[in-house]
């Protein structure tokens, strides 16, 4: 046998040479093994830097060095790691839990709880601290069968414990977890204290006993506040936003005080039968409120009120009533389209306005009945209408104007589409030509007798010149009737031959409104032009008897037409012969 059967310690062979290396192994063996007291039981990895002579216990998931040697004893020695594999009933001192451990069974466990488990025979016993006497655990055995292990668990010296019978006095933090079962008074003081932790399905009690008839039972829970203190109390999860159900099962809730705030942010509150301020709910009226106010509040933000049907043939409004007899209502009724209607009588029902859902329109009707105005009002958007009681007038606000709606406004008859219609005010005279002129923007007004789409804007040429080009611009109008803001400029068109060039574009122009349409020329090419009696007479400051057509100004014709025409009276033309040039729009 070349070692020893417990702890392997190398035997000396007969005659073995260099006999002091041996001896010094066992020795070292011997140091590492005897009166065992490790640093701790814990680690999976070897600490960074060992001091000579330090053992450990290798954890249960050994890395590195350490791989393989789970429960092993390492120690380091002459800068090496050295393992010994413990055998049951080897001890060693824990010196991280100041704890003494046993090897058992393959693990190392705790000698105390070892001993524990080995049972009582009496049917109680007593433990008691020997550094304070009054404090003691009190055990009681007799329930306890046959074969059957109990683990007790005791406090550090800072806390107390005791049976629970009589009076019982908790401080510090308790949990208990499990069925607690207590007579007489017990009392929890300090800064928190937790009666069941359980994670899963469990039941606990709290006043559950069945009270006889005409007895009082009462639960306090955080009573006992003082003036300006806050108390607040748990339901359910305390965890603001938390997910679950909390269900509270319960005949009659009275509040003995005033309740003076209920703070639930973000609940979802379910009543069958709600009844408020002294009112009574019932099946037709499922929530009352007796109160002459109600306030919906979100101060800084908006705030959204749903009144939600189930189909579109129900009913989704607002009832408003006499002595509950109904006057008004309004909301989506028997259809999505928003509706209101009045009654004198709470029985017959008149449909006042009607907002068409799939359109947004409105339509009244029965009529819309205008109150008469002393006066127009002093600054009309466009879209206004009114009675002018003062005038007898119906009035409306259009492109920025106001006009009176009489007989006179017949709308003319439109053109088919494709036909074209003519710039100017009616004359029975043959068209004339005006000749252009490099960088020069002609101007003249027109106003249409009817509203029209327009998708083609043309000109006749009657004498070209080479690589002359021109556009078409049309301006929008201030209050004065005067050219503003560009509505659009055409794409260029050739002047270079004889012909009748168009531009594609989309116009909307609208009956009895003033617009500017004006041509720009790049060169002398000559226009077919409306005589002079076709087009309006413009008039600059003062009166003349000098007929003036056209608003003429010098633009370069590289550059875009103004976008903002910005009236000038020294433009206006003052010549005879400055009549318009003819423009042609072709209506869809």
């Amino acid at each position: 046998m070349s070692q020893s059967t417990n702890l392997a310690l190398p035997y000396l062979a007969a005659s073995q040479s260099q006999k002091h290396v041996t001896v010094n192994e066992s020795l070292r063996f011997l140091d590492a093994l005897v009166q065992i007291a490790v640093k701790s039981a814990t680690l999976s990895a070897p600490p960074g830097a060992p001091a000579d002579g330090q053992r450990w216990i290798i954890g249960p998931a050994p890395t590195d060095l350490w791989a393989g040697r789970a429960t092993q004893i390492a120690a380091w020695q002459d800068g090496a790691w050295v393992f010994y594999a413990p055998k049951d009933g080897w001890l060693a001192w824990n010196e991280a839990t100041l704890s003494s451990l046993i090897f058992s069974a393959g693990s190392w466990i705790s000698l105390i709880g070892a001993l524990l488990a080995v049972g009582v025979a009496d049917t109680a016993f007593t433990l008691t601290d020997d550094a304070d006497p009054t404090k003691k655990a009190n055990f009681e055995l007799s329930g306890i069968t046959t074969g059957t292990t109990r683990t007790f668990s005791l406090p550090n010296t800072t806390s107390e414990l005791a049976i629970l019978a009589g009076t019982q006095t908790f401080t510090g933090n308790k949990t208990f977890s499990g069925t607690l079962t207590t007579s007489g008074t017990v009392t929890m003081s300090g800064a928190a204290a937790s009666i069941g932790t359980s994670a899963v399905t469990a039941t606990y009690g709290l006043g559950i006993g069945a009270t006889t008839t005409g007895l009082t039972k009462t639960v306090n829970l955080g009573t006992g506040g003082a003036a300006g203190s806050t108390t607040v109390v748990n339901i359910g999860s305390a965890t603001a936003g938390a997910g679950g159900t909390t269900v509270v099962n319960t005949p009659t809730v009275t509040f003995a005080n005033a309740v003076t705030q209920v703070g639930m942010p973000q609940a979802n509150l379910t009543a069958q039968l709600l009844g408020l301020g002294g009112a009574t709910a019932d099946a037709t009226n499922r929530l009352s409120a007796n109160t002459p106010n109600v306030l919906l509040n979100n101060a800084g933000a908006s705030i959204d009120v749903t009144v939600n049907k189930n189909a579109a043939a129900n009913d989704a409004s607002f009832s408003f009533k006499t002595g509950f007899s109904a006057r008004a209502l309004f909301g989506t009724l028997g259809s999505d389209d928003f509706t209101l209607k009045v009654s004198p009588d709470g029985s017959v029902f008149f449909d006042a306005l009607i907002a068409d859902r799939a359109t947004g329109r409105v339509r009244f009707p029965v009529g819309v009945a205008l109150a008469g105005l002393g006066a127009d009002p002093g600054s009309p958007a466009d879209g206004w209408l009114w009675h002018n009681s003062a005038t007898g007038q119906l009035k409306a606000r259009v492109g920025g104007l106001t006009r009176i709606i009489d007989a006179g406004n017949i709308p003319f008859n439109a053109p088919l589409t494709g036909d074209f219609v003519a710039t100017t005010m009616g004359s029975g005279s043959a068209t004339g030509t005006l000749a252009g002129a490099a960088d020069r923007v002609d101007l003249f007004p027109f106003i249409p007798r009817g509203d029209l789409n327009i998708d083609r804007l043309s000109v006749n040429v009657t004498a070209a010149v080479a690589a002359a080009l021109g556009k078409i611009v049309v301006y929008a109008v201030d209050e004065a009737g005067r050219p503003m803001t560009l509505l659009l400029e055409t794409a260029t068109l050739d002047f270079s031959v004889v012909a009748a060039p168009a531009a594609t574009v989309s116009l909307t122009l609208r009956k009895g409104v003033t617009y500017w349409f004006g041509i720009r020329h790049s060169s002398t090419a000559t226009l077919s032009a409306w005589p002079a009696n076709a087009t309006p007479d413009l008039t600059a400051n003062s009166i003349s008897v000098q007929p003036r057509k056209l608003l003429r100004r010098t633009v370069t014709f590289a550059t875009g037409a103004p976008s903002s025409w910005t009236y000038v009276s020294t433009e206006v033309t003052a010549a005879a012969a400055a009549i318009a040039t003819a423009i042609w729009l072709r209506s869809t």
